[in-house]
Formats: C-alpha cells, structure tokens, sequence
C-alpha cells in the first residue's frame, strides 16, 4: 500500500485573502516550469493559506519571494500511497499506535488505482518515517 516514504519540504505561503491570489501563485511556478505535486489551499478572516509541495523546491521558494509572497518552509513526510480503500486507515492507525499525533495532511490523486502522493505533518517526521518505513 506505502509504495514510498521520505523527509521533504513543502512551501507555506500566506496571503490576504483576494480573487486570484491562487491564480497568482500557480502562474508564478508554472511559468518557470515549476511543477506543484499536491497542495491544500484554504480561506479564512481574510486570509489565504497555501501549503504545497514543488518539484524544484528551493527555486519555488525563492521565486515567490521576488514576487513579494510571505513563504515559509516546513519539513514534512512525503508518501507515494497506491490509490485504493484503506490506504489511509493504515497509514493513520501506525502512526496512533506510536502515539504520533497528524498535525496536517493534504495529498493529490491520479487516475483511478494509480499512485497518489499524501503530504504529513506530524509531531515527529523522523519517528514517523521510521514507523511506516517499518511493513511497507
């Protein structure tokens, strides 16, 4: 089910709230050919919160800053997970049963049954790789 688990990075940006400032965000990247491989995006009070991960991760970051984006980086698990029931339930039953506590996920899917990719934050990444390293 886990077809591949690493420590990774995903880009944090914070905006005000507006039309397009998504837009903005995916224009930047994908102008210079940067590829987002899964993101969550989310308003509130004004505010606009975009947490993803890039293929060219370092050049994403420095891109939005030139462009005046508040960005921030945070450390992460990136999982390849094939696309199927269940898959989740494992992931988080490991992870409760060494008591590490998901402060976010997010993830993106393919087409049916392919492999998608799941994004996790959790109260400790390296405990965490290890645990589902662990009966992949």
């Amino acid at each position: 089910m886990i077809k591949r688990v690493s420590l990774g990075k995903e880009v944090v940006v914070l905006a005000k709230n507006e039309v397009g400032v998504l837009s903005k965000v995916a224009s930047a990247l994908a102008d210079r050919g940067i590829n987002m491989t899964a993101l969550s995006a989310q308003a509130a009070g004004g505010v606009a919160l975009m947490n993803f991960t890039v293929d060219e991760h370092l050049r994403a970051c420095d891109l939005l800053r030139k462009k005046k984006f508040s960005v921030e980086e945070n450390p992460v698990l990136i999982l390849e997970v094939e696309n199927k029931p269940g898959v989740l339930r494992q992931i988080t039953r490991k992870l409760a049963s060494a008591r590490i506590d998901i402060l976010n996920v997010y993830g993106s899917t393919p087409a049916p049954y392919g492999v998608c990719t799941l994004v996790l934050s959790t109260s400790s990444n390296t405990r965490a790789l290890v645990v589902l390293k662990r009966g992949k």
